[in-house]
């Protein structure tokens, strides 16, 4: 394993954990409740340390990107970038976090920043989706919204994977 497995096995917990603790949060919210509360804050914490160590391990990802065909470089710069901004919003969230634990040790229910933490969840939420749409356009130009599969001279419409077995078994169609 090495730093871009790493990096992509930690990325992924900020970008569906937070829209999860958004979920959270607003039901705290609307049922005035102190454990979903603890909860959502806790989980606040936790997103902000996973998108810290994805973050730190983003570098040295881009390193081992180095030299490899295809890889664009503009993309891991603007998805870099990104990811920047996207964690000062998860640090952000997760002194939220600490402060609304804080607030609940000492038996209230802090219902305005409960409010405010479900706010900055959602906004965080999509930057963090951005982030993560960037970062797989850098091997997954596929998912562009302008992608236009590269014309073949090979193309088999046979999409059972039939052809595909039985000329690896050395038999031979006439189309």
């Amino acid at each position: 394993m090495n730093a871009a497995f790493y990096h992509l096995a930690v990325n992924h917990v900020p970008v569906i954990g937070l829209p999860l603790v958004f979920l959270l949060l607003a039901a705290a919210f609307l049922r005035r409740s102190r454990e979903l509360a603890g909860a959502a804050f806790i989980g606040l914490v936790l997103t902000a340390l996973a998108s810290f160590a994805a973050l730190k391990t983003g570098g040295a990802a881009h390193e081992l990107m180095d030299g490899i065909p295809g890889v664009q470089h503009p993309l891991i710069h603007a998805h870099g970038h990104a990811a920047r901004w996207a964690w000062y919003g998860a640090l952000a969230l997760g002194i939220l976090g600490l402060a609304g634990l804080r607030l609940l040790r000492r038996g209230a229910f802090p219902r305005a920043l409960t409010a405010v933490a479900a706010l900055g969840a959602l906004l965080v939420s999509a930057d963090m989706a951005y982030v993560a749409h960037l970062g797989g356009l850098i091997r997954h130009p596929e998912i562009a919204s302008d992608y236009k599969p590269a014309a073949s001279d090979d193309h088999d419409d046979d999409h059972d994977g039939d052809h595909d077995h039985d000329r690896a078994a050395g038999a031979t169609h006439h189309d």
